[in-house]
């Protein structure tokens, strides 16, 4: 139903310099504010789709659909090179439709060039591709979609006639940035589905093509090229009348109302995740103290040097970080989120749903797919609260302070096992309450410092947010000594 082949003239050359000048514009580009000129565009591979997979449809209307897998290049890339993913859709010049770009004369004549993710028959192609919606007219499976507004990483394309188990229609999130090998945002959503836990959007397919690692990637890849699957989008039932966790809190938060409430009901969806991920996946290593602190102090080092406020607190950054090896134990580590906060987060008609476990698109998946401490998760949270306050504008400090409280009392009161369809429901090896609040200080001053970084480079006037918890981190820290 689909073809990879390397891209060469698919689509046209001139096709391929147009996105060149297009790419840096998007929202969603991986290198974020680097210009066409620091990044290089170089096709990769091209996906195409037999007549019978979705641009053949008549609600396609005859547009021929093309999936662009592009290396991008130069210093202004994450690592210095990651695969995007550009889809795109073609159509006679007088056809122009949602998402186009610009028109372009190639060989075989002039085309309109849309951008994929706005266009209804990519969609169609993609669902038909992924098995999703067969028998289903094309014209009811597209009617109605919308793409989702604000998203920057990928492209989320919201199907209201997409068939789903509670009827709800689908999302279709088309991933930007990809990799070949398993996709977290497939593997967790559906392990947790299949284990029946509710506090996900049910996980209903992905289309994942086979294709060769993109290094060394000078040359072409070839027939004898090692394959593996590459994720290009994952469907999930659609969270009826879902609110943005942070938008919702800065809400509450501008309009002084508490969010204590939705906080607490969030430490308890938040804490049956950590118990049925520590059922439904297998287990990681055992923790070592010693690297896990090294990787917290290479982490301070290199932010104390990028950031100027923190100089004089690095003594006292030290010291935490010294009483935390000291005490922390070898323990069994586990999958977790790996990027939670609230945006990370939908409340609709049946409570919270967590979305996005992709972690950070522009890592190496095997960093953002390894297992670590649940608190890591925990202090995400905790820190979005802080930007909540400060976005919405809260009247009361205290604001922050009550949402933190009432996510972590009910968060530690839920940490028990969940026990789902069959699955073992052995608990974890518990920490000592002292030693927990440790490690959760530590992991919140991991963050803070992180932000502080972010914010000296991009926003200066809002560093005072991240050093402010910087400074009760290392208060509470003192006054514990």
């Amino acid at each position: 139903m689909t073809s990879v082949r390397p891209a060469a003239d698919v689509p046209d050359p001139s096709v391929g310099d147009l996105l060149a000048a297009w790419l840096p514009g998007r929202r969603w580009f991986p290198a974020g504010g680097a210009s066409g000129a620091d990044v290089r565009v170089e096709p990769w591979l091209a996906v195409t789709f037999d007549d019978d997979v979705g641009a053949g449809d008549p609600a396609g209307g005859g547009a021929d659909v093309v999936v662009l897998l592009a290396r991008l290049r130069g210093a202004g890339v994450p690592g210095g090179g990651v695969v995007a993913q550009v889809p795109l859709v073609l159509t006679d010049p007088a056809d122009r439709g949602p998402g186009f770009i610009a028109d372009v004369r190639t060989a075989a004549g002039a085309v309109a060039v849309h951008d994929g993710g706005e266009h209804p028959a990519c969609w169609l192609t993609l669902l038909r591709a992924s098995g999703v919606g067969d028998g289903v007219d094309g014209a009811a499976l597209t009617a109605g979609g919308r793409v989702v507004a604000g998203e920057q990483s990928n492209t989320s394309v919201v199907l209201p006639g997409l068939p789903s188990p509670d009827g709800t229609g689908g999302m279709l999130k088309i991933l930007r940035t990809v990799t070949p090998g398993p996709h977290p945002d497939v593997v967790v959503p559906r392990a947790l589905t299949r284990a029946g836990w509710d506090g996900v959007p049910r996980f209903l397919g992905a289309l994942q093509v086979p294709t060769p690692a993109p290094e060394p990637a000078d040359d072409p890849p070839s027939s004898t090229s090692p394959q593996q699957l590459t994720t290009l989008a994952v469907l999930s039932e659609l969270v009826p009348q879902a609110a943005d966790g942070f938008e919702l809190a800065c809400d509450h938060a501008r309009q002084g109302e508490s969010f204590a409430h939705l906080a607490a009901d969030l430490g308890r969806v938040v804490a049956e995740l950590h118990a049925v991920l520590r059922q439904a996946m297998p287990p990681g290593p055992m923790l070592d103290p010693s690297r896990f602190v090294a990787g917290l102090r290479t982490r301070a080092a290199l932010a104390v040097a990028e950031a100027p406020a923190l100089a004089p607190r690095e003594a006292e950054i030290e010291a935490l970080l010294t009483d935390l090896e000291h005490r922390l134990p070898r323990l069994r580590l586990q999958t977790v989120h790996g990027d939670l906060h609230l945006g990370q987060a939908l409340h609709g008609e049946t409570g919270w749903k967590l979305i996005d476990f992709e972690g950070e698109p522009q890592r190496p998946v095997i960093e953002r797919t390894a297992p670590d401490l649940p608190l890591r998760d925990v202090a995400g949270m905790v820190r979005s609260f802080a930007y909540a306050a400060a976005v919405g504008g809260a009247p009361d400090p205290a604001w922050e302070a009550e949402a933190v409280h009432a996510f972590l009392a009910r968060y530690r009161g839920s940490a028990a096992p969940v026990a789902l369809r069959g699955l073992s429901s052995a608990a974890p090896a518990d920490l000592d309450p002292p030693t927990a609040d440790a490690v959760l200080a530590a992991l919140v001053l991991d963050k803070a410092l992180y932000e502080v970084v972010y914010e000296t480079r991009q926003r200066p006037r809002w560093v005072h947010i991240p050093l402010a918890a910087v400074d009760r981190v290392l208060d509470r820290a003192r006054r514990a000594r």
